[in-house]
C-alpha cells in the first residue's frame, strides 16, 4: 500500500511472470518530496539508531542472559539479524521457530480451505479466502512445551523467526525485537524471489507463492504485529528496507512520534504500479523517469493495507507502514466510534486510475457485496468505489451502469464467448458511457457494472477491504504482459452483478449534481457524492486564490485532495505548530484528534479540494 524522500531510483524491470497482487508488482521508484517533519521531540542520543552493527552492538549491551526473541515483517532479514546477535552476544543457543512447527502435511491443511482449485470461478486461481485463525495454529504445542521446559534463564538463548512473538514466548522473553518493512519493500524482495511461505520449507511456484502470501501469510503476521505494537511488547523495533538498511527505534521514542502522527495532518507515501492500460500523466506529474517505468496505472495514494509514512525527525527519515500507526495509534486517526465500528482498520482507500494518453480503457468489472466478500473471501466486507474526475482528455468516458433498453445478461453472454473466442464484444451497446469531464463524481455500490475509460484521470475511492476483489467481465481480448489473456471472472462476476442497474438508476442516485452545502467569503462547499448504499460521503470545496477553508472534524477523521490549483497549507486551528505544505494531487488524512483544522489556499489561482469522510449513522 502503501511518504516521499529525497529519489532514490533504481532500474524496475517487469518480471517474465506478472504478479498478480498488487503488494508484490510495486515500480521500483521513491518518491521523497512529500515528508511529514516532526519537530520539538527531545529524545535520548540512543533513541535512533542506524546501521546493523550498532544496533546490535545496542541490543547485546543490554542483554545479559535468558530468551530473546526476533520476529518481523514478511521478507525481513530476521534470520541474519539473529545469527549475528548470537554470535555478538556469544550466546548459548539459537533456535529457528521452524523448528517447532507442525507438519508441513497438517498446516496443508489447515490453509486447504483458503485456497481454493476451483478453475470454472477462478481460472489463473488468483483469488483465495483471508485465513481466520491465529499463526499459533501453525505451531506444534507438544514441541513449544519441550522447548520453553529446556530453555534456562541463566543462558543466553535467541529465538528467531515468524511465530515467535506468541504469548507462549513473550510470556518468559527478556527481549523482544521485530524487524518491520513496508508493503513496497516487502513487494521489491519478493520480486526478486525473496521468501518462503510461512509453514513452507522451500521456494515454489511464484504464483502460487503470491497467493498464499496474499490470502495467508499477511493474515498471520499483521495480527501478530497488531497484537505486539498495541500491547507495547517490543523492546526494540527495527525498521529495513530492501537495501537491508536498518534503523532502530527505542519504545519510548516511537510511541511518542506515533503520538505526535495522530495529532497533525499526515502525507502518506504514494506507491506506483504499472498494468497494461496505464497513462502517462502521473508518470509526468511525479517525475518518475522512463528507464524507470513505460507507464503508471494506479497510484497507490493512501491505501491504508499498502500504505507507508515518511517521516524526518532530526537527521533520520523513517518509513513506518501505515498498519503498524493505526495498530498504535489508530483509535486517535479514525476516532473511537470509527475505530471500533472497522474493527481497527481505516475506512477508505484512495488511488489515482491513469488513463491519461494511454492505448485503452480500464476492464469492464464489477465487485462483491458484503455477503459475497464476507463468504466466499472471508473479508470484512464488500467492495464499493467512488470515481471523482480529475482530468481527461478528448473523447474521454466514465462507464457506469447498463444502457437502458438493453439486454444486460446478453452481455454478460457475449462477454463469455468471447473468453473462449478472442472476439471483440461492442460493450459500447450495452454500458452506459458518461461523458467525463473534471469534477464528475460518480459512486459505485457493489456489484455496479463499471471502468473508468481511455484519456483520464480519477482519483479513486473505496470501501474497506483487507484485499481487493475486481471481478472483470470484458477486457477487450487484451493480453497481459506476461504474454497469456488477462483473467476474467465472469462466473464471480455473474454472482455480484446487479444488472437493473442502467443508466436512469444512475442518473437518478449515484451521478447527482452538486449539491450547496455552505458558502462562506472564502469558499463555496458542495456535497458531491452520498448514497444509502456506501458509508461514506464526498464534498468539494471552491476555495478563493488566498482564502482560507474552515473545517471541522464532527464525526472522525476527513482525507483531503488538491484536485485543481498549485498549494496550501493544511494545519489544526488549534495546534499550527505542525502543518502539511500540500501540493497538486496531494493526498492529506486528517486525524480525529484535529477537531477544527484551516486549508489555506498558498497558490496564486483559485484551488479545488476534495473531501471525504464516513458519514454518521
Amino acid at each position: 500500500m502503501i511518504l516521499c524522500y529525497y529519489a532514490v531510483i533504481t532500474t524496475y524491470k517487469y518480471l517474465e511472470k506478472k504478479p498478480m497482487g498488487y503488494f508484490i508488482n510495486p515500480v521500483n521508484f521513491d518518491d521523497k518530496e512529500n515528508i511529514n517533519k516532526i519537530s520539538g521531540l527531545e529524545f535520548a542520543h540512543d533513541s535512533i539508531v542506524e546501521g546493523k552493527e550498532q544496533i546490535v552492538k545496542l541490543i547485546c549491551s543490554q542483554y545479559k542472559n535468558g530468551l530473546l526473541i526476533v520476529d518481523g515483517y514478511m521478507t525481513a532479514d530476521i534470520e541474519s539479524f539473529a545469527r549475528s546477535i548470537y554470535a555478538f552476544a556469544s550466546a548459548d543457543r539459537i533456535i529457528d521457530v521452524k523448528s517447532l512447527f507442525r507438519s508441513k502435511e497438517e498446516i496443508d491443511a489447515l490453509i486447504a480451505d483458503c485456497l481454493p482449485e476451483d478453475r470454472e470461478t477462478d481460472p489463473r486461481l488468483i483469488y483465495g479466502k483471508l485465513y481466520p485463525g491465529e499463526i499459533e495454529d501453525f505451531l506444534d504445542k507438544t514441541k513449544i512445551d519441550e522447548f520453553l521446559i529446556s530453555a534456562n534463564s541463566d543462558q543466553k538463548i535467541i529465538l528467531f523467526g515468524n511465530g515467535s512473538l506468541i504469548n507462549k514466548f513473550t510470556d518468559v522473553a527478556e527481549a523482544k525485537v521485530f524487524i518491520d518493512m513496508t508493503p513496497k519493500d516487502t513487494g521489491l524482495r519478493i520480486n526478486n524471489s525473496r521468501y518462503i511461505n510461512i509453514g513452507n520449507e522451500e521456494e515454489c511456484d511464484f504464483e502460487v507463492m503470491t497467493r498464499r502470501a496474499y490470502f495467508i501469510d499477511v493474515e498471520l503476521i499483521t495480527k501478530i504485529r497488531r497484537h505486539a505494537v498495541k500491547n507495547k511488547l517490543i523492546d526494540y523495533y527495527i525498521l529495513e528496507n530492501y537495501k537491508e538498511h536498518f534503523i532502530y527505534i527505542n519504545q519510548t521514542a516511537f510511541q511518542q512520534i506515533l503520538e505526535r502522527t495522530s495529532s497533525q495532518p499526515i502525507r502518506p507515501k504514494p506507491l506506483y504500479i504499472e498494468g497494461v492500460w496505464g497513462g502517462q500523466f502521473i508518470k509526468k506529474l511525479r517525475h518518475i523517469p522512463d528507464d524507470v517505468v513505460e507507464k503508471v496505472s494506479w497510484a497507490f495514494e493512501f491505501i491504508p493495507t499498502e500504505a507507508s509514512v515518511a517521516f524526518e525527525i532530526d537527521s533520520h527519515y523513517l518509513d513506518v507502514p501505515f498498519l503498524t500507526i493505526m495498530d498504535a495509534v489508530g483509535e486517535k486517526l479514525v476516532g473511537k466510534e470509527l475505530y471500533s465500528r472497522f474493527n481497527g482498520y481505516f475506512p477508505i482507500r484512495f488511488n489515482y486510475d491513469d488513463t491519461w494518453h494511454s492505448d485503452g480503457n480500464m476492464s469492464i468489472q464489477c465487485h462483491p457485496n458484503d455477503e459475497m466478500a464476507r463468504r466466499i473471501h472471508g473479508d470484512y466486507g464488500g467492495q464499493s468505489e467512488a470515481y471523482y474526475v480529475v482530468t481527461t482528455g478528448h473523447n474521454a468516458r466514465t462507464y457506469l451502469g447498463f444502457k437502458a433498453g438493453t439486454d444486460s445478461r446478453e452481455f454478460l453472454h457475449l462477454c463469455r464467448q468471447s473468453e473462449s473466442t478472442g472476439d471483440l464484444v461492442p460493450y459500447q451497446k450495452y454500458i452506459n458511457g458518461l461523458k467525463s469531464k473534471p469534477g464528475l463524481q460518480v459512486f459505485i455500490p457493489a456489484g455496479t457494472v463499471h471502468g473508468s475509460g481511455r484519456n483520464q484521470v480519477v482519483l479513486e475511492l473505496g470501501t474497506l477491504t483487507i484485499n481487493a476483489y475486481t471481478y472483470k467481465i470484458y477486457d477487450y481480448s487484451r493480453i497481459d504482459s506476461d504474454g497469456r489473456p488477462r483473467p476474467i471472472h465472469s462466473k464471480l462476476a455473474e454472482e455480484a452483478l446487479v444488472f437493473d442497474r442502467d443508466e436512469n438508476w444512475v442518473k437518478e442516485n449515484v451521478a447527482i449534481d452538486p449539491v450547496l452545502y455552505d458558502e462562506q467569503q472564502d469558499f463555496k462547499e458542495y456535497i458531491v457524492g452520498r448514497h444509502d448504499l456506501m458509508y461514506f460521503e464526498t464534498h468539494k470545496i471552491n476555495l478563493n486564490t488566498g482564502g482560507t477553508y474552515q473545517g471541522e472534524n464532527d464525526n472522525g477523521f476527513c482525507v483531503l485532495t488538491i484536485v485543481d490549483g498549485e498549494k496550501a497549507e493544511i494545519r489544526s486551528k488549534k495546534d499550527r505548530g505542525d502543518n502539511y505544505l500540500a501540493k497538486y494531487l496531494d493526498v492529506v488524512l486528517v486525524p480525529a484528534a484535529i477537531k477544527d483544522y484551516e486549508v489555506k489556499n498558498q497558490g496564486k489561482q483559485p484551488l479545488v479540494l476534495h473531501k471525504a469522510f464516513v458519514r454518521k449513522k
